[in-house]
Order: structure tokens, then C-alpha cells, then sequence
């Protein structure tokens, strides 16, 4: 299923060698555990114009972490967004068409936020999951 989130039950239980109503069955009891969180479609950003991709580092000014996470939220180039160990607060990534873009976004942040922008070249490691 993580390779292929459109494979059928009957295809899943083929391949496992287990039948259809177990494999129903087990992926019932893993969402409901809550170790399926759900089901998307991953889409290529560039296909829509949106050409740049960044990492951006932030840290809260005094007493504006809360505004900053909120903001985060708030803003839909933000399609990812960390709270963080470290020196910085979060670490956010911004998808836009470009760099005019980018600065735009980033520049909502500068009252309340320090920040450090690195655009992405290339994307090493894609959604892996995580050994299990």
C-alpha cells in the first residue's frame, strides 16, 4: 500500500498470500489504531507553476512563537511546518512560482521572526516512510 496507495484488497491479498476479508480486516484495525492516518494523492508542484521550493529556518522574536505557528498555518504557501529543538523555533517549507514569491512570504515573517531561506535544488529522499 505504501508504494501504491490505489492497489486493491484482492491485489494486496494476492501479493501477501492472505485473503481478502484478513487484509480488510487488518487494515480496518490499523486505521483505527490510528497507524493508517489516511489516504492522498502526492502532486508535483511544478506541474502547476510552482516552481521553487525552500526551507525556512525561523526564530520567534520574544513572545511571538504563537503568532509565528500561527501564521504558519494561516499561510498556504507553507506546506509544511516543524516546531523545533535548537536555535531556531520552526522550520518550514514554502512552495511558490517564484523567487519575487518566496520573498513575499518570507518578508510576512520578518516582524516576528528572524529568518534563514535556503531554496531547494533538488530532492534527495522523497516521502520515505520510516523503518518499521
Amino acid at each position: 500500500m505504501t508504494e501504491d496507495g490505489r492497489m486493491t484488497i484482492r491485489d494486496l491479498a494476492d501479493k501477501i498470500g492472505m485473503s481478502s476479508p484478513s487484509v480488510t480486516e487488518r487494515i480496518h484495525k490499523l486505521e483505527d489504531a490510528g497507524a493508517i492516518r489516511g489516504y492522498t494523492v502526492l502532486v508535483e508542484p511544478k506541474v502547476f507553476g510552482l516552481g521553487i521550493a525552500a526551507h525556512v529556518r525561523m526564530r520567534a522574536r520574544p513572545g511571538e512563537a504563537k503568532r509565528v505557528a500561527q501564521m504558519l498555518l494561516d499561510t498556504p504557501e507553507v506546506v509544511e511546518a516543524d516546531h523545533v529543538t535548537g536555535e531556531d523555533c520552526f522550520l518550514a517549507k514554502v512552495v511558490v512560482c517564484d523567487v519575487q514569491a518566496l520573498e513575499t512570504v518570507v518578508d510576512r515573517f520578518v516582524p516576528f521572526a528572524s529568518t534563514d531561506t535556503a531554496i531547494i535544488q533538488s530532492t534527495t529522499v522523497v516521502r520515505r516512510l520510516p523503518r518499521l
